[in-house]
């Protein structure tokens, strides 16, 4: 998959994506918010299908509830049971995009450059 096409698979999954380069590799920041309105963004370096996969397989609800709620204006604006729900249907959503993710990349030509 070329950079433009990751972008664009992305773009229509709704997630934002800015691009950046950083030792000669393109790289991407791909940010998306939760239904409940947190803006998570992911770090990806280099900017690939594998680094995306790898992220949304790493992603711990549990760490990801501990960290927002040690801001008392979150605290404030989500009880815990609503911030278990925002996240599991986030990862859910996630999970969701690797398939679609997935199977456009057995789509890819073999002797299409990847990324």
């Amino acid at each position: 998959m070329t950079t433009t096409e990751l972008q664009d698979f992305f773009e229509k999954e709704d997630f934002q994506v800015h691009l950046f380069e950083q030792d000669n590799e393109q790289c991407a920041e791909v940010e998306k918010w939760t239904d409940g309105g947190v803006d998570m963004i992911f770090s990806l370096m280099p900017f690939s299908e594998k680094e995306f996969i790898k992220r949304v397989e790493s992603f711990d609800i549990d760490e990801e509830i501990d960290l927002y709620r040690q801001d008392a204006g979150y605290r404030a604006a989500f009880k815990f049971s609503e911030s278990v729900k925002d996240f599991t249907n986030f990862q859910k959503d996630l999970e969701k995009t690797v398939k679609k993710l997935k199977k456009l990349m057995n789509k890819t030509p073999r002797n299409e450059k990847k990324i």
